[in-house]
C-alpha cells in the first residue's frame, strides 16, 4: 500500500493537486504506522532537518507576529508539504524503486505535455497565432505556470538522466522533446530561464565541449518556433517588456513593505491587506499582491529571519549533493539522480527569480519529491 501511494503520488503530480495531496496524505500515514508497528524509529533519516525545522520557526515566529495574524495563520499549512520530503527518502528504501518512480513521472509529464499539444492543436487556425499570451497552453492544470514550472523541473530531470546513467537510455530523448516543445508552448519565459539554466550545469559536467553548440541549439530553436515563442524571446532584448516593467515595480514595492517589517516579516497574505499603505502608482501591486519573486515574497512574508532559513534550505541541499557527488565512481548508478535533482533545483531557484513558484502547492510538492531522490534508495544512509 506505502508503494502504491509513491506510484499514485508521482502518477498525477502533473494532473490532479487533489489525488497527489490524498495520496501523499495516506502514504505519510502508511510511513509513520510502519514505523510505529515495526519499531524503527531510530532508523528513519533526517537529512536537511535543522534548515527545515529553522524555516518552520521562522514562519510560525511571522505568523505570531504578522500584521493580521488570523489572516496569515492558514497559510501554516503549507509546510506540511515539506513532509513529502523525508515521506520519500525513508520509503523508497532501494534504488530500483527510486529509478522505477521516476520513470513514472517523466512518462505522467510526457502524457501531459501530448496533452498540451492536443490543446495547441485544437486552437490552430492556419497561422501560428493559436497560441498567444493571453491564451496559452495550459496541459492539465489550472494556470500555465504552474504545468509550465512541472515541466521544467521534470525535463531537466529527465535529462540528467539521459546524460549521466550508464548505460544510456536513449528511448528517453523522446519524452524530453515533447516535454521541452510543450513547455515552449506555455511561453513562460521564466520556466524557459529555469530550464536552460538547470541543462548549463547538466552540459557543464556532463561534457564542458558542448556547451558551445548551445548558442547553435538555442538559435535553431529561435527559427522553428512559432512566432509567437519568437515574439516572447525578442521581447526580452527589447527593452519594452511590460512584464518585466511589472515585475519591477512588485519587486520595489516589497522592499518598501520590508523595510517597515524587516526582522520576522508582516505575515504570509500580508500584502493583501498592507497594500493600500504604500504608494502603487503603476497599480500592480494591489492587483496582483505576490511579489513575483521568490526571495523578496519570503522576505515580505517571514522577514530576515525566515528569508536566511530559506537560503539556508538551499544551501545545505547543494552542499550535501556535493559531497555525495564527489565520493561517487565516474560510473555509479548514483549520478544521474544526483545532478538531475541538482539541476531540476538550481533550474527552480533560476525560475523564481520571476515567479513564486515555491507558494504554488503543485510545484513545491513536486519539488520536494525530486530533492528526496538522491537521499533515497539504497544509499540513502550517508
Amino acid at each position: 500500500m506505502l508503494k502504491a501511494t509513491l506510484f499514485i503520488f508521482v502518477a498525477f503530480s502533473m494532473f490532479s493537486i487533489s489525488i497527489t495531496q490524498v495520496s501523499g496524505g495516506i502514504g505519510g500515514f502508511l510511513w509513520l504506522l510502519r514505523t510505529y508497528l515495526t519499531n524503527t524509529w531510530k532508523d528513519l533519516s533526517w537529512p536537511l532537518g535543522p534548515p527545515f525545522l529553522l524555516f518552520t520557526f521562522a514562519s510560525l515566529v511571522a505568523v505570531i507576529n504578522a500584521y493580521e495574524m488570523s489572516y496569515s495563520y492558514e497559510s501554516l499549512k503549507k509546510l506540511l508539504e515539506i513532509l513529502i520530503f523525508f515521506w520519500v527518502l525513508n520509503c523508497v528504501r532501494d534504488n530500483d524503486l527510486r529509478d522505477a518512480l521516476s520513470l513514472v513521472l517523466i512518462v505522467s509529464a510526457t502524457l501531459a505535455a501530448l496533452y498540451g499539444f492536443y490543446q495547441y492543436w485544437g486552437n490552430f487556425h492556419l497561422n501560428y497565432t493559436a497560441v498567444t499570451s493571453s491564451n496559452r497552453v495550459e496541459g492539465t492544470l489550472s494556470t500555465y505556470m504552474t504545468f509550465a514550472g512541472l515541466l521544467m523541473m521534470v525535463g531537466i530531470l529527465a535529462v540528467g538522466r539521459v546524460f549521466f546513467q550508464k548505460p544510456m537510455q536513449k528511448w528517453v530523448w523522446g519524452p524530453i522533446g515533447i516535454i521541452t516543445i510543450c513547455l515552449l508552448l506555455t511561453l513562460t519565459r521564466q520556466a524557459w530561464f529555469g530550464f536552460l539554466t538547470g541543462l548549463i550545469f547538466l552540459l557543464f559536467f556532463w561534457r564542458k565541449k558542448a556547451l558551445w553548440l548551445l548558442p547553435v541549439l538555442l538559435l535553431a530553436v529561435y527559427i522553428a518556433s512559432p512566432l509567437p515563442i519568437q515574439q516572447r524571446l525578442k521581447d526580452i532584448v527589447s527593452g519594452n517588456d511590460v512584464t518585466f516593467g511589472m515585475r519591477v515595480a512588485l519587486w520595489k514595492g516589497g522592499w518598501e513593505i520590508f523595510k517597515d517589517y524587516p526582522l520576522t516579516g508582516c505575515g504570509f497574505r500580508c500584502v493583501d491587506l498592507v497594500n493600500s499603505q504604500y504608494p502603487d502608482p503603476t497599480g500592480y501591486i494591489e492587483r496582483y499582491r505576490g511579489m513575483h519573486n521568490n526571495l523578496i515574497q519570503v522576505a515580505v512574508d517571514t522577514g530576515i529571519l525566515g528569508m536566511t532559513a530559506w537560503l539556508g534550505i538551499w544551501f545545505c541541499f547543494l552542499r550535501c549533493l556535493y559531497h555525495k557527488a564527489i565520493t561517487l565512481e565516474k560510473n555509479a548508478d548514483e549520478r544521474w539522480v544526483i545532478f538531475g535533482s541538482a539541476a531540476a533545483v538550481l533550474a527552480f531557484l533560476a525560475g523564481g527569480f520571476f515567479e513564486t513558484n515555491f507558494y504554488d502547492s503543485e510545484v513545491a510538492m513536486l519539488l520536494y519529491f525530486i530533492m528526496a531522490l538522491p537521499f533515497s534508495g539504497s544509499q540513502k544512509k550517508t
